[in-house]
């Protein structure tokens, strides 16, 4: 048990297989997928969480590229986290499906940029955690006269017969206290010696044996002992001693001092243990080498609690007794071994109160995920006086909301007067300084107005760079009066805009009179046309566009059910959305009732809905399915006279991927209701091209859905059509044909089944008892997830934290790579406490009040 190097930059001292794999996917999936290490086992059973690790002269960005270019032509890579630190390489990553590590360190093998790679994971490091036992005594019964012998009686063992896998070393202080009755010390020690050979659990635990003699810490042991007969004759080699005197203290640093050369001798990777039995006071001899600090946990028993209470800050833990004999009838061993893995009985909570109210709990703009456009009428209906209004609104607009490359609100500015002019994308407009810029360039010019031709310029611009993520805001800021166009013409453009889930507002300067509200109010929704920049108006679109649109709530476990609507199925739409009732309705009672659903509605290219918006809990979207089915016009609506089902299907994986970046605990399934043929397939190309992309597409939302995608047939005769070609989509036991029960068909499948265990809770909390782990805990939480680090910090306190777990926490992503402590023990205060330090690093004040430099060297197991 030799202190490991980190010379060679690791998190990892040795480079040990077990280590690794329960660093990298835990015991009890203790580095969790979701952030611990960014993984994606939880997520799937045919997800594959790796570390790999090497050496390079190359910087970060270019390591992170080749390896994950690498990675990405073979495999779909859900997440992937690398870093370079002291010329050490360290990626974590995750793949859909089973892979092997064989496999990827093939792939990894390419590298021109790193050396001496090494692949592992953990996917079955649970089978490490030690399991309870029943172990027989340790003598037989003496043989009796009868026809059968009794078999050895079970004996119950230390820690409700957990295995000890120690290597322990228990010193016995021999020499006598005057006080003391010598004669009752020694059947003290003969009851203790019975007490460990029916406790222990051998060979998994170890034991070596050493004594205080005079003033020598002398070895009874000539070698580590791992039987019950071995360790009785050792004990009573201890118990012969004959040459002891009389002292008055005990020298602990020469215990120490002698300990640890013959702790170092124990076996790898097993955790070792310093018990001492002494009645005499602690000595003031200063203590020059410390077990804890080699990560050995230190117990001492003894007599006379006010002897035995000066030892605390020596020791992990102490027993003290009033006698030797007290000491022998209550077998101190039973409480201090199974002291390795006592769990605190309320675990301390951390200073820093995590403000839970701080979550997103009431839709603000902050929260919303737009696509706004503002259009500025500069004609001469307006003036130079009244634009500059319009503009100083516009910018109060865009200032509520929050800007983060594409993740949130974006912003396109058009101007407008005959003519349409495209000051900013919204592809561009992703952050308040450009946007403002933007909007402080519009200036007026004159001219006549052309609403409609806005309206359109909108739409097509929507069309070109939004997508199903964002939902779509226009803000008309103008007096709507046309000059070139018609209010027939802005109300088929509003009309146009709406079918394509665009909100439209109307901003006057002054007031609209009766005839143009009731002309816009055609154009679009009623309540979205304000007369005036007034804060009553203000606050009204703010509310408004909430209403509509609310803040996207990251979903976990999902049911999609796409059914197509074109003119083919116009004869099965209605029987499809009733059968989404019926299979919706049969599959709720089976998950939590967290759980989500969406109907997703495709056709051609750039026409495929998500729906409902905004709440999609089991209610919510049976009334809204329901509400399709008594509105034939709203299905029209949503009909498209062909279907592209190859970008439909890409157009669902884009969706599905959205949602697990916003939440990487995000699982779901999907029933697809439609034609697979070469009807619905791109005309332009040959047959094999056709299924070549079909099978393209299917493959990566097969990668999405972990497989889970189920069909519902409804393909026409091949003699007119072609072939089905569902089966290039999914497996054929995941096909069922058109039915009249088509919700009960699906039994035949494997979907309730598969549904009923989708799950994105947090593994339950559980302790692994006595199993060594080296855990690096790394973090890259982009926001405030106190419910995370709250579980974290939880769950490490389940686990030994003297010297079977020992962790290291490093946090990289948003700030500077640090390592926020030593990969070394800590108490379960230190693992709660952990938490606070990672909230200073990520608000920066780490970097302001630390001064000691990232260690790259560590001197622990």
């Amino acid at each position: 048990m030799a202190p490991s190097s980190q010379s060679n930059g690791k998190i990892f001292g040795r480079f040990d297989p077990i280590h690794i794999a329960l660093a990298v996917t835990s015991v009890i999936f203790l580095i969790l997928s979701i952030v611990f290490i960014i993984l994606f086992a939880t997520k799937h059973d045919t997800s594959t969480g790796f570390l790999a690790t090497g050496f390079t002269d190359s910087k970060t960005d270019d390591v992170y590229s080749e390896w994950k270019g690498l990675l990405n032509k073979k495999y779909t890579v859900n997440s992937f986290a690398l870093d370079v630190q002291n010329k050490a390489v360290s990626a974590v990553f995750s793949l859909r499906d089973s892979v092997s590590t064989s496999d990827v360190q093939n792939v990894l093998s390419g590298s021109k940029l790193a050396s001496q790679l090494e692949t592992t994971y953990g996917d079955k490091a649970t089978a490490v955690c030690r399991q309870v036992q029943a172990f027989p005594g340790t003598s037989s019964v003496a043989p009796v006269t009868a026809a059968t012998t009794k078999a050895p009686p079970v004996v119950a063992r230390y820690c409700n017969s957990n295995p000890i896998t120690r290597d322990v070393l228990i010193v016995v202080d021999m020499n006598d206290l005057a006080k003391n009755n010598h004669s009752e010390k020694m059947a003290s020690l003969n009851a203790v010696r019975n007490s460990l050979m029916n406790g222990l659990t051998f060979p998994q635990a170890n034991v070596f044996l050493k004594a205080v003699v005079n003033t020598e810490v002398r070895d009874i042991s000539t070698k580590w002992v791992s039987d019950a007969n071995s360790f009785n004759a050792d004990f009573n080699k201890l118990l012969a001693i004959n040459d002891f005197v009389t002292q008055t203290y005990l020298i602990m640093s020469d215990i120490f001092t002698k300990s640890i050369p013959t702790i170092q001798t124990g076996r790898q990777y097993v955790p070792g243990a310093l018990f001492v039995i002494t009645d005499k006071q602690v000595s003031q001899n200063p203590i020059t080498t410390n077990p804890k600090d080699y990560g050995v946990y230190v117990g001492i028993i003894g007599v006379r609690k006010q002897y035995i209470d000066q030892y605390k800050s020596l020791v992990d833990n102490s027993l003290s007794f009033e006698s030797w004999t007290d000491l022998g009838n209550k077998d101190p061993f039973g409480t201090m071994i199974c002291s390795f893995y006592q769990l605190p009985v309320t675990p301390k909570k951390s200073f820093y109160n995590y403000p839970l109210a701080e979550l997103d709990t009431v839709d603000t703009p902050k929260c919303q995920v737009l696509d706004i456009i503002i259009a500025f009428d500069i004609s001469e209906s307006l003036s130079r006086i009244i634009l500059p209004k319009y503009v100083a609104f516009a910018k109060r607009i865009v200032a509520q909301y929050k800007y983060k490359d594409n993740d949130f609100t974006r912003v396109g500015v058009l101007t407008f007067n005959d003519i349409v002019t495209e000051k900013l994308t919204l592809q561009k407009g992703v952050d308040l300084a450009t946007i403002n810029a933007a909007i402080d360039s519009v200036e007026y010019l004159g001219g006549l107005t052309d609403v409609t031709a806005a309206l359109k310029a909108a739409k097509d611009l929507f069309s070109k760079e939004s997508d199903n993520a964002h939902s779509k805001v226009l803000i008309v800021l103008s007096d709507a009066v046309p000059t070139v166009d018609t209010y027939a013409d802005e109300i088929a453009a509003g009309q146009a805009l709406s079918a394509a889930g665009v909100a439209t507002f109307f901003v006057g300067y002054n007031h609209y009179s009766d005839d143009v509200l009731k002309q816009l109010g055609q154009v679009t929704n009623p309540a979205y046309v304000f007369g005036d920049m007034s804060d009553a108006s203000f606050n009204g679109i703010t509310q408004q566009i909430l209403t509509a649109y609310p803040c996207p709530q990251p979903k976990c476990v999902t049911a999609y059910y796409a059914v197509e609507i074109s003119e083919a199925t116009d004869d099965y739409v209605i029987q499809n959305l009733k059968d989404v009732l019926a299979i919706s309705s049969k599959a709720q009672p089976m998950q939590t009732g967290t759980e989500s659903y969406q109907l997703v509605t495709y056709n051609n290219i750039h026409n495929t809905k998500f729906l409902p918006q905004g709440d999609a809990s089991f209610k919510s979207f049976q009334n809204f399915v329901q509400d399709l089915i008594d509105n034939p016009q709203k299905i029209a609506d949503l009909r498209s006279g062909y279907t592209d089902l190859v970008e439909a299907i890409d157009e669902v994986t884009a969706e599905l991927q959205n949602q697990a970046a916003k939440n990487t605990r995000f699982s779901s399934n999907i029933i697809f209701m439609g034609q697979a043929n070469n009807a619905v397939l791109n005309p332009d190309q040959t047959v094999p091209e056709r299924i070549a992309h079909l099978k393209a597409a299917a493959a990566s939302l097969q990668a999405q859905t972990a497989g889970l995608i189920f069909v519902v047939d409804d393909s026409r005769d091949p003699v007119d059509f072609g072939d089905d070609l569902w089966s290039s989509v999914t497996t054929n036991n995941r096909i069922i044909q058109k039915s009249d029960n088509v919700a009960d068909a699906l039994d035949n499948t494997d979907y309730y089944t598969t549904w009923k265990q989708l799950s994105c809770s947090l593994p339950a909390l559980t302790t692994c008892y006595d199993t060594p782990l080296d855990v690096a805990v790394m973090i890259d939480l982009q926001k405030k997830d106190y419910n995370f680090i709250n579980y974290i910090t939880t769950l490490m306190s389940r686990f030994s934290s003297q010297d079977d777990t020992h962790f290291s926490m490093v946090a990289y992503g948003s700030r500077k790579t640090s390592v926020l402590s030593n990969l070394a023990v800590h108490s379960a205060a230190d693992v709660q406490d952990m938490a606070v330090t990672y909230e200073d690093w990520r608000n920066g004040t780490y970097f302001m009040t630390t001064t000691t430099p990232v260690p790259t060297t560590t001197d622990s197991k």
